[in-house]
């Protein structure tokens, strides 16, 4: 189950703090498990998620994940709960909380999707962050999450961050 205890999450979110000052040259993909487990703490950065009742998380064009965040299904989120978690290689019918973007061919019709519904963007492909993905992340060449913030589709998906993410991530404009 993706249920983190008080230590593990003050773990997961020391490390990030500690090691989201790496270079961006050498990143890789988080395995499934780590990318659940940081899509669930960050979202929790983002206040009008985090003050919701219930978040719903739907990846598009990326399945492997899928299965780790349906283990965090009723999991916190803030004060909301994780509600649904849904996956597909078409944009989804009902208007998710958040949108991962899991691969670069179907980049552009997530961030216009979620622009025009002010949706959050998230991406394990760390670079995605520079075409207009509001928040990515990865493992860095020490084997350590690094978080990548535009701060630009902040503003166009209408997010509003707790100032805390400021410190765990790397910003681009």
């Amino acid at each position: 189950m993706l249920h983190f205890s008080k230590w593990k999450t003050g773990i997961v979110l020391g490390t990030c703090l500690i090691f989201s000052g790496l270079t961006f040259g050498q990143e890789r993909e988080a395995p499934p498990y780590v990318a659940a487990a940081l899509i669930i703490k960050l979202a929790a950065f983002e206040t009008n998620i985090s003050s919701s009742e219930e978040v719903s998380i739907y990846i598009l064009g990326e399945s492997e994940i899928t299965a780790e965040l349906e283990k965090g299904i009723g999991q916190a989120i803030g004060s909301a709960k994780l509600a649904s978690v849904g996956s597909g290689n078409t944009l989804p019918e009902e208007k998710p909380s958040i949108l991962v973007i899991g691969s670069s061919e179907k980049k552009d019709i997530g961030i216009e999707y979620s622009q025009q519904f002010d949706i959050l963007t998230m991406t394990g492909h760390i670079d995605l962050v520079d075409d207009g993905v509001t928040l990515g992340f990865g493992i860095g060449e020490n084997g350590k999450p690094v978080i990548k913030l535009n701060l630009s589709s902040t503003v166009l998906e209408n997010v509003s961050w707790n100032p805390a993410i400021m410190k765990l991530a790397k910003t681009v404009k």
